[in-house]
């Protein structure tokens, strides 16, 4: 049976309609003969919850910088909230799902990432293990598993923090997923004139990470992109929720929607 994992950024997240529409695009889905995992982001909702405790956001390389109490807000808005609302949404339209994060089980263990310069990034993780049983267990009983970007380290058991693109290959690569969507608020990877490209391989990308063309939050979603191809998933496509019925178009009909990224 084909399987998806669907990477819900929380820019995505955050705008009511967009967020309905995937909702019910998901509901779609379900009934079809297609195992879906979700992976969930919540980069804004972070942002919003560290303002009012008065914590600064900072980022590097475009990755946000987590210090133990940005972290600690980071596990509360992602692992609580944004996971068990999805789970209410998802409800209301008969659909049964499971909210997670990556140290549940033991699915998805970390190590701490530096930047590409070095730069300590405090507790942002780069998942190196991953065990897809609890998500093999929930798929087997028509369950939708929903995974926070949070993962336990490897060694020292502590939380951290995983950028959403990242979680997301590595969720598909560890359950052993057909494709990889990527659903952004900017569609497509774009090229130095702002033009959207529509297929990608590993050349390409690395020729606009190198070149800076890439730059932003698309750095490390193209950087998870590779990871991606490296460990055997199929196709990834970044695509658009404004599009209208985009995971519909991109995963049923494969229709030529956003980039798509493949080897």
């Amino acid at each position: 049976m084909p399987r998806a994992v669907i990477k819900l950024g929380g820019s995505v997240l955050s705008d009511t309609r967009l967020r309905a529409s995937l909702i019910a695009q998901i509901a779609a889905l379900s009934s079809r003969a297609i195992e879906l995992v979700l992976v969930h982001g919540g980069g804004k909702q972070i942002a919003s919850m560290l303002a009012r405790l008065h914590i600064e956001s900072r980022f590097h390389d475009g990755l946000r910088v987590t210090d133990e109490r940005t972290r600690d807000v980071a596990q509360m808005v992602l692992a609580g909230k944004i996971g068990k609302d999805l789970v209410a949404e998802l409800s209301r339209v008969s659909v049964k799902s499971a909210s997670l994060a990556g140290g549940d089980g033991l699915s998805f263990l970390a190590e701490r990432m530096p930047s590409e310069d070095g730069h300590d990034l405090g507790y942002v993780g780069r998942i190196v293990s991953a065990q897809p049983g609890l998500i093999n267990a929930l798929l087997a009983i028509e369950i939708i598993p929903i995974i926070a970007c949070i993962a336990l380290g490897a060694v020292d058991r502590e939380y951290y923090n995983v950028n959403g693109d990242h979680m997301a290959a590595a969720v598909a690569a560890g359950c052993g997923a057909t494709e990889l969507i990527l659903v952004t608020d900017v569609g497509g990877v774009r090229d130095e004139r702002g033009a959207q490209i529509a297929s990608l391989g590993h050349a390409q990308i690395n020729d606009l990470l190198a070149k800076g063309v890439a730059s932003g939050g698309m750095r490390p979603k193209l950087r998870a992109c590779l990871e991606a191809l490296i460990a055997g998933v199929g196709q990834i496509r970044i695509v658009g929720a404004q599009v209208e019925n985009v995971l519909i178009r991109a995963i049923i009909e494969g229709e030529q929607v956003g980039t798509l990224i493949a080897s």
